[in-house]
C-alpha cells in the first residue's frame, strides 16, 4: 500500500505541476474550440486514457513475470514492477505536453520544470531502491543493470503501443 500512495505521489505531483509552465503549443489558435455540449472526454481522450492505462498495467505484469523467471527473486520482481510503473507514468507525463503529438513529435527541452519535476521524481525512485533504511520501509529490492535494461526498454514500448 505504500508504494501506491508513494507512485501517486511521485509521478502526479511535481510533474503535473510541471506541465502547468507547458509552453502554448505553436498551432492552438488553429484548433477549432470545443462545444459547449462536448465532454471532457470528447476527441478521443477516453480512448487514449484507457490505452495507456492497459498498456502501463500490461507491460508492469509482463516486467513482472519477466524479472521473476530471470532471479527467482519475488522482492526483485515486485520492485522492478514498481520501477516500472514510475518509469512508464513519467514517460506519459512527457506524451500530455501535447493533445495531438507523439512522444516522438513533441520538444522535450522547452520546459526546465518538467525535466527538473522528472529527474527528482527519479531521485526519489532510486532512494526508495538504493538508501538502505529507506528500502526497508518500502520494501525494495536493490537492482542491478540487466533489471533496469528490461524496465526502461519495456517502458519505452508504451508510447509505441499507444500511439495517438
Amino acid at each position: 500500500a505504500i508504494q501506491i500512495l508513494w507512485v501517486n505521489l511521485v509521478t502526479d505531483g511535481l510533474p503535473a505541476i510541471a506541465l502547468g509552465f507547458e509552453p502554448a503549443d505553436e498551432n492552438i489558435m488553429k484548433v477549432m474550440p470545443k462545444r459547449k455540449s462536448d465532454s471532457v472526454f470528447s476527441d478521443g481522450l477516453l480512448k487514449v486514457i484507457f490505452s495507456r492505462g492497459f498498456f502501463i498495467g500490461l507491460i508492469s505484469t509482463i516486467v513482472f513475470v519477466s524479472i521473476y523467471k530471470l532471479t527467482d527473486n519475488i522482492p526483485c520482481a515486485r520492485t522492478s514492477t514498481l520501477a516500472t510503473l514510475v518509469i512508464s507514468q513519467l514517460i506519459h507525463v512527457f506524451e500530455c505536453k501535447s493533445e495531438h503529438k507523439n512522444l516522438f513529435q513533441i520538444r522535450f527541452f522547452n520546459n526546465i520544470f518538467m525535466i527538473i519535476a522528472v529527474l527528482c521524481s527519479l531521485a526519489m525512485l532510486l532512494l526508495i531502491i538504493y538508501i538502505p533504511y529507506v528500502s526497508q520501509i518500502f520494501k525494495t529490492y536493490p537492482l542491478q543493470l540487466r533489471e533496469w535494461l528490461l524496465i526502461i526498454g519495456f517502458s519505452m514500448l508504451i508510447p509505441v503501443l499507444s500511439k495517438k
